[in-house]
């Protein structure tokens, strides 16, 4: 039986890639241009809010109605000319600190951002010292297997010396008799 042939799909697969590539230019050309500066910033001011109502929700992702009415004033305020700083010091004002998805990097909130990568630190270091610690020990019981073997050695030579010579006589004469020299 004689196996079939496949094509060269080396051709295919250029154009293939080829095609994506261009699709995906396209796609990013025809997307960024049409949307104002002013709708841009406003969906990431959206995105850093966070709805009073619906806790872990931006007012971006919300569908509460007081979501809607903030997307408003943002929308409204950034026509005003406020800047971004100015318009999440007016939601501070009104609902708290807690209204930022992003805690501010100050006071007691630097916590939030100092304690996670330094725990990942400490985490990685700790794991590095186990691993490290586990490869000596297992070099060190290796050694230790060599060292209890010649040691057993000498525990047998030792203990072959020590024993009575009555023994010794006993096992020569056995050792004899066996091999048919009596």
């Amino acid at each position: 039986m004689r196996r079939a042939e496949l094509p060269n799909l080396k051709p295919i697969k250029t154009l293939a890639l080829a095609a994506l590539l261009l699709l995906v230019s396209a796609c990013t050309a025809l997307g960024g241009g049409d949307v104002p500066n002013v709708e841009l910033r406003a969906q990431r001011l959206n995105e850093t809010i966070m709805c009073p109502v619906c806790p872990g929700e931006s007012i971006d992702q919300s569908a509460n109605p007081l979501a809607g009415q903030m997307r408003a004033i943002v929308y409204e305020k950034l026509n005003e000319g406020w800047t971004d700083g100015q318009i999440k010091d007016f939601f501070v004002e009104r609902y708290g600190e807690s209204v930022l998805l992003e805690p501010p990097a100050e006071g007691f909130s630097l916590a939030a951002w100092v304690v996670p990568p330094v725990a990942f630190a400490l985490a990685v270091a700790s794991l590095l010292l186990t691993l490290r610690w586990m490869r000596m020990s297992a070099s060190n019981r290796d050694d230790n297997t060599e060292e209890e073997s010649g040691r057993d050695a000498y525990v047998t030579r030792l203990e072959e010396t020590l024993r009575p010579t009555s023994a010794l006589d006993a096992d020569a004469k056995d050792g004899r008799e066996a091999s048919g020299d009596s």
